[in-house]
């Protein structure tokens, strides 16, 4: 079993044999007599759990899950604890946070942020990434609901939780993971879809306050680029007017293989707010947006004020309802689905389920040449019953 040793200096430590048959010392500092009796007495404890393998009382595993990290670190050392028996929540997600921070963008990691927090607020900083279990997780996803989170912002932070957890797998800190079974898959919401008609375009561009803000509202509805990441990426070097088509770089999926970027073509509705901004940049320009490079809330807002101005009431979304103005504009022009995401970089999946929308001149079409199809009904034709002829006697 163990011992408490006594230093002249009145520091304490704890002697005992491992599981390893080797002496191990547990330092302890200075520290009261009592405080280091209690100790021995755990040590004891996970010493017994450690060799014969049996679950750990009730009373020890909550001491250790409310241990300083310090005293912690040293049952580690001398192998009375696992790892993953002492990695609080903190330690580990902030860990993990710091090593996905350099591959992701400013947004990404502020999602990751945003999420975080709602994990420590329900779940404690201090708690042992072991103690969470799936029914914890099912628990703070109703609680991030009644905290009035829309059902596709919860859904998120569950994704990130999963992330994270994940990564707690593989490094063998849990088991499982807990959050494996949560909804985190978005759902679109036919709610705040909306199509921005031609008229309704004409009218926004003519409200425009320059060539500059013209192009980036022809760049969304017409190009169908995502904004602001798309506009201010875009350089007049990208722009091959013998070829027809501009070259787009995708700061969303640039890390994926392959879509780092795509070719669009110069629409003839895009083409002439391109040449206007071509004609007033400088001979040395770089990029084509250079004036309104500010973060996606100044464009919001400045377009806010475009809409008013133009007499048009604000809808969802406003910038994304002009690229899903623009998907669904030009599957109903004829061209093909794989054309068409390989324009809009988004993939059939994607396209079908959070862009293409219902028209109300799709149902227009569907109706005005009724006449032209006449509902056949086939007469039933009757075959002549044949006549038996009676037998004769």
């Amino acid at each position: 079993m163990a011992s408490i040793c006594k230093r002249p200096n009145g520091r304490k430590s704890i002697q005992f044999i491992g599981p390893d048959q080797k002496r191990k010392t547990l330092r302890l500092g200075k520290v009261p007599m009592k405080t280091a009796e209690g100790v021995k007495m755990r040590v004891e404890s996970l010493l017994a759990h450690r060799i014969t393998k049996h679950a750990l009382d009730r009373a020890t595993a909550q001491w250790l899950s409310e241990v300083e990290p310090e005293l912690l670190k040293r049952l580690v050392n001398v192998g009375l604890v696992d790892e993953r028996e002492s990695t609080k929540l903190e330690d580990y997600c902030e860990a993990y946070y710091e090593l996905r921070e350099t591959g992701n963008k400013a947004n990404t990691q502020k999602k990751y942020r945003n999420a975080l927090n709602y994990i420590y607020e329900y779940f404690g900083k201090d708690r042992m990434l072991k103690d969470i279990t799936p029914g914890d997780c099912d628990e703070w996803r109703v609680w991030l609901t009644r905290k009035g989170l829309a059902e596709n912002t919860v859904r998120k932070h569950c994704a990130v939780a999963k992330v994270f957890f994940n990564n707690a797998v593989r490094k063998r800190l849990i088991e499982e993971n807990p959050f494996t079974d949560l909804k985190s898959t978005s759902i679109p919401n036919k709610a705040r879809e909306y199509f921005i008609s031609a008229e309704e375009t004409e009218k926004l561009l003519e409200a425009c306050p320059d060539a500059e803000w013209r192009l980036i509202v022809a760049l969304a509805r017409f190009g169908g680029l995502r904004t602001p990441s798309e506009h201010y990426a875009l350089r007049w070097e990208d722009v091959l007017w013998a070829e027809g088509r501009f070259y787009v770089t995708s700061p969303k999926t640039e890390r994926y293989e392959g879509k780092e970027g795509r070719m669009v073509p110069i629409f003839p509705q895009l083409k002439p707010y391109l040449e206007d901004c071509r004609e007033l940049a400088d001979d040395d320009a770089e990029f084509v947006i250079v004036r309104h490079r500010h973060g996606s809330n100044n464009l919001r807002t400045c377009m806010q004020k475009i809409v008013k101005r133009a007499g048009l009431n604000q809808w969802p979304r406003l910038f994304q309802n002009m690229r899903s103005s623009r998907e669904t504009e030009l599957l109903g022009e004829g061209f093909q689905l794989q054309t068409v995401v390989a324009w809009l970089g988004n993939s059939p999946t994607v396209a079908l389920k959070s862009y293409l929308q219902v028209r109300e001149e799709d149902y227009e079409k569907a109706t005005q040449n009724a006449t032209q199809y006449t509902a056949v009904r086939p007469e039933m034709s009757q075959k002549p019953q044949s006549r038996v002829p009676a037998s004769q006697p």
